[in-house]
């Protein structure tokens, strides 16, 4: 059948090599400068639009700095903005916020503004303002099109009192709309503790939802809405009603983050919970987004204080695993079955406290950018690490990334599905992940030993459908919006 993607970069594997374990190299020779030290808050993400990821940290918190991969992965070229505060920032996303092509970064901190950095002149300079509004204690952040009308809009998580969000104007200036969404707890309390944010279609009902990982320090009652999780549920027309009970999302164990990817294969995303008050959960969903706690027997034991986790692909065995950072790290290899398997020792012996992920030599495999910061977002003196995966399974990928038309320019929002021999694998694109960090917005499939995707679906936030037929593996793929 005729294939109508837009455009394609197809990527050739010198050879299938024998399978092995997962393990990953230290690759700061890539970087002209390999003694950096971030935060907290951490991305990777293509800025400039060529296929490539690049990376997004920020020198002792504060100087925002861009390297950007060079020629699929041979090296990196520093772009140096300067200081966004004098503070270290505990939060950052990405998207287009003024849909011209090029990324633009969001950070915040303790009280010292959201600050927009916007790219100009083609991407090629950047120029930082502020938001709009009353202080606030940035966590979690996203950027994601909350009213559907092709622009995306900014949320941010408040840790002293109840969460922000922010309209764009449809020019990428944005307006204050906190009553888009009534954040109001039951019992009532002063709606703090809002920590880790994620924005996901959970009841893959065709609209997006909002979920909160909930911690406030010093409170101890775990029926305190403060720190009890919520989930506001879109019923449409830009209206969103809290309903975590109805789905067993109503958890009070002082949680940092959730992720919602699908563990099984099913077509329907399952969530991973970390906690500090009670063991971190994996819970599955079944089909109708209803959740039910499976943890015990999974393999998934998190010691210390985890801050970061993220679900994804590392093996490219086609079912995505789990990273975990904090205190400890851990990566939880997925069986295939709703078990998991710790790989022991997959980076050095220092503990990373956050990361950010995407693939940092354009090698179909994803890579780690590793930050050591002390709890929570104080610079260590140990440097960052890019830690490439060093594919030595040989199972095969496709990657997808989007341009949107109607949708907001990146796509943020849309959900794809990847059918083949294994039944579906389905993604989200999203801006803003965990605790204040940002990954890729390419999406990752493993293929494992398959060479071909039967058909590649595009569910677009405007409504529209792309269909894609007989995509052969390893190849990364850009689909702009209504042309298949």
């Amino acid at each position: 059948m005729t294939r109508l993607y837009a455009f394609i970069t197809l990527f050739l594997a010198l050879a299938f090599p024998t399978f092995g374990q997962l393990s990953f190299t230290n690759g700061n020779n890539l970087l002209s400068n390999s003694a950096f030290h971030s935060g907290v808050a951490i991305a990777v993400v293509d800025m400039n639009g060529d296929g490539l990821d690049d990376i997004v940290r920020l020198a002792q918190g504060r100087q925002l700095q861009i390297e950007y991969q060079q020629s699929a992965g041979t090296s990196f070229l520093n772009y140096t903005f300067g200081n966004l505060s004098a503070q270290s920032q505990w939060s950052m996303c990405v998207a287009d916020v003024d849909n011209d092509g090029y990324n633009d970064v969001l950070a915040g901190g303790r009280y010292d503004n959201v600050k927009l950095v916007r790219a100009m002149e083609g991407g090629t300079s950047y120029e930082m303002s502020n938001l709009p509004g009353a202080g606030l204690f940035v966590q979690g952040s996203n950027l994601v099109d909350i009213n559907n009308d092709g622009w995306v809009d900014y949320f941010a998580c408040h840790d002293d009192g109840e969460s922000r969000i922010w309209s764009n104007d449809s020019t990428g200036q944005f307006i204050t709309a906190d009553e888009w969404i009534d954040m109001a707890t039951v019992p009532a309390s002063d709606n703090s503790g809002n920590y880790g944010s994620i924005w996901t279609d959970f009841d893959n009902d065709g609209d997006i939802d909002l979920y909160i990982a909930k911690c406030r320090q010093g409170v101890n009652n775990p029926s305190d809405p403060r720190r009890i999780n919520a989930l506001y549920l879109n019923i449409g027309e830009n209206t969103f009603v809290e309903a975590a009970d109805s789905f067993n999302l109503k958890i009070g164990a002082q949680s940092w983050t959730a992720d919602f990817q699908d563990i099984d294969n099913d077509g329907d995303y399952d969530c991973f919970i970390t906690n500090h008050d009670v063991p971190s959960m994996l819970l599955e969903n079944d089909g109708s987004g209803h959740f039910t706690d499976i943890t015990d027997g999974s393999g998934i034991n998190i010691l210390g204080l985890p801050i970061q986790g993220v679900m994804r692909d590392f093996d490219n065995d086609g079912f995505v695993d789990i990273l975990v950072a904090g205190t400890r790290q851990h990566l939880f290899l997925n069986n295939g079955d709703k078990t998991f398997t710790e790989l022991e020792n997959p980076f050095d012996n220092n503990q990373m406290e956050s990361f950010a992920i995407g693939d940092l030599n354009h090698d179909g495999f994803l890579d780690v950018y590793g930050g050591y910061a002390q709890v929570y977002t104080t610079p260590s003196n140990i440097d960052d690490v890019i830690w490439l995966n060093d594919a030595t399974s040989g199972n095969n990928f496709i990657a997808i990334s989007l341009v949107g038309k109607e949708s907001n320019r990146n796509g943020i929002g849309a959900r794809i599905e990847a059918y083949g021999p294994w039944g579906i694998q389905v993604r989200e694109v999203r801006a803003g992940e965990s605790y204040g960090i940002m990954n890729s917005m390419t999406q990752h499939f493993g293929l494992g030993t398959h060479e071909m995707v039967d058909s590649l679906v595009i569910r677009w936030p405007s409504g529209n459908i792309d269909t894609l037929q007989n995509l052969a593996a390893n190849q990364f793929i850009t689909v702009i919006e209504n042309s298949c």
